[in-house]
């Protein structure tokens, strides 16, 4: 006899909604004291460092959404496991208790990969190809949708730092170029890219962790459903439709200053840094699937011209910080063609791009830790 979900997991679905019902029922007498005889406090405001990491020990199946393939040519719908360790990185990871060179990969989802076969997830493949030496490596992959560089150096600071690695490797431009061409800083209230979290203690705040930890399953596929039709997961929502100026000089002052970060703290603990330009597809003369739904003019008014040049200056303002610090630049833009047959969109690798952004980065590396 076959039985339904909700038969299946009804004793936690039932001890979830009595959990929240009971919860409601506490906040409903707490503001009921507070109108009778309010206790006064200073600010009820809470905020903390937000960790942009996924959710340690954690397994799922995600599956391009109609947006992603329409905006793509070379990938695949289907499921891709996502698996994440206890300390929040991407699985396979930290394979040796005693390796010999441990190495962090830090970036947004063109380093996350999150369309690619883990096996295939270039982070991951360049510690098998490094083993190849008869070392035993640990690449780890804290890649983030969304990240920037700021977030990556959280990251390296909050837990990277933990694991004692001899190489820092980022790569972030995109989410940079966005978030400082979108709210003009890294510091800003964006919903879910600023670099603090504020919560007002309000009870939507509780209740949406509370699920979120009792019925992930439930919470996981409602936020899906809701995304299709009012888009829950646009962090630039409430900038669409404004005219945005571009100020060149103020993003890639902003951008230079967050990259000299990241070496300043990598080299003070003892790590070597390593910047990582990003690959591309940004061509003169875009593909048509990218013409078709560049979207950007009419959301703020910046045309494909005027992003590509900012994209590509800040590509090579890796490479001069790079140069001026005696850093090693992996030159991935220079060195990925700009083709369908290594990226399936303007930005992310398809497994092919992946395997071949990891030859080229373990040879790079291999030239240097010998």
């Amino acid at each position: 006899m076959k039985h339904n979900r909700f038969e299946m997991h009804s004793k936690k679905i039932f001890v979830g909604v009595v959990v929240i019902s009971l919860f409601i029922s506490i906040y409903g007498v707490e503001k009921l004291f507070y109108l009778m005889e309010p206790v006064e406090k200073e600010n009820s405001q809470v905020r903390n460092i937000r960790l942009r990491e996924h959710k340690p020990s954690t397994i799922k199946y995600v599956v391009p959404d109609d947006v992603h393939m329409r905006k793509a040519d070379s990938l695949i719908k289907k499921e891709f496991r996502l698996e994440i360790d206890k300390h929040g990185y991407i699985h396979p990871s930290i394979l040796h208790e005693k390796p010999d060179m441990t190495i962090i990969f830090l970036g947004g989802s063109t380093t996350e990969c999150l369309y690619v076969d883990e096996e295939n997830r270039f982070p991951y493949l360049v510690g098998r190809l490094l083993e190849k030496n008869g070392k035993k490596v640990n690449s780890i992959n804290s890649g983030r949708s969304g990240n920037n560089s700021m977030h990556s150096i959280n990251i390296l600071l909050n837990k990277g730092i933990g694991l004692n690695p001899d190489i820092a490797i980022m790569m972030e431009n995109i989410n940079d170029l966005n978030i400082l061409l979108y709210e003009n800083s890294y510091w800003n209230e964006n919903p879910g890219r600023s670099l603090l979290i504020y919560s007002d203690g309000s009870v939507f705040y509780h209740i949406k962790g509370i699920a979120m930890n009792i019925i992930p399953n439930i919470y996981e596929r409602l936020s899906i459903l809701l995304n299709k039709y009012i888009n829950i997961n646009d962090d630039f929502a409430h900038l669409r439709g404004k005219k945005i100026s571009m100020n060149k000089q103020d993003i890639f002052l902003k951008f230079g200053r967050s990259l000299q970060t990241f070496i300043n703290i990598s080299r003070s603990n003892g790590i070597k840094p390593v910047l990582m330009t990003q690959p591309n597809r940004f061509k003169e003369n875009p593909d048509r699937i990218f013409s078709e739904n560049w979207t950007l003019e009419k959301d703020f008014g910046i045309t494909y011209e005027e992003y590509r040049d900012v994209y590509f200056s800040m590509n090579e303002l890796i490479r001069e910080v790079g140069r001026s610090n005696n850093v090693l630049v992996i030159d991935l833009a220079k060195e990925v063609p700009q083709t369908s047959a290594y990226m399936y969109d303007q930005v992310h690798f398809n497994d092919n791009g992946s395997k071949y952004a990891a030859e080229l980065i373990a040879k790079r590396l291999n030239a240097v830790v010998q």
